[in-house]
């Protein structure tokens, strides 16, 4: 593990791999956010030496090796709801832990559509997977950040931070490479007083 493939460990969260032994190795990963598609797409060339093929809004990888060394570290399983925390994430250091973290928000966390005018002012996390959630929410609270507590809000599970202070201090920890969300952040930190 190193930053990067901590960073490619939560941003598969928003990815699904198909494998049909014999017949299909592939790895899909939807996005409107077609700059982050290719932050990934350049972390997938760097840490397994492959290219990634991106059309539109959608990044695809159709190599054998490059699918199975991917589904052995991340400890993939199908359907999302039983994915927890890949075991390599339970060793790794604090850093490595940030840049996952900050993968995984990216992929699957939350600003307001509007900052600049919404009362609620929060940076939300949600997936189907509950361990893999409390896994995320307790290293922010290690990390000294206050989450509320995990709720199933009828499709997948949900955490929010909403103090101020802690918003502003995740802005300044978090490793984001998705343009628009954290564009949508940092509107949200200049509305809070």
């Amino acid at each position: 593990m190193n930053n990067e493939t901590s960073y490619l460990m939560g941003a598969l969260r928003d990815g699904n791999f198909d494998v049909r032994p014999g017949k299909n190795y592939e790895l899909r990963i939807y996005q409107d956010d077609e700059s982050w598609l290719a932050a990934v797409s350049e972390m997938f060339q760097r840490n397994f030496g492959i290219t990634p093929k991106i059309s539109g809004k959608l990044l695809r990888i159709n190599n054998k090796s490059a699918i199975k060394e991917l589904l052995e570290i991340s400890e993939y399983k199908n359907p999302q709801g039983q994915w927890g925390t890949p075991s390599l994430l339970r060793t790794s250091s604090d850093e490595e832990r940030w840049w996952y973290v900050s993968g995984f928000w990216d992929s699957e966390g939350g600003v307001p559509l509007d900052p600049a005018t919404t009362t609620q002012k929060y940076v939300s996390f949600d997936q189907k997977n509950k361990e893999a959630l409390e896994f995320v929410r307790s290293f922010l609270v290690k990390e000294g950040f206050r989450p509320t507590n995990l709720t199933f809000t009828g499709n997948v599970w949900q955490f929010r931070l909403t103090r101020k202070a802690e918003v502003k201090e995740f802005a300044t920890r978090i490793i984001s490479f998705h343009r628009e969300k954290f564009r949508r952040l940092m509107l949200l930190i200049a509305s809070v007083p």
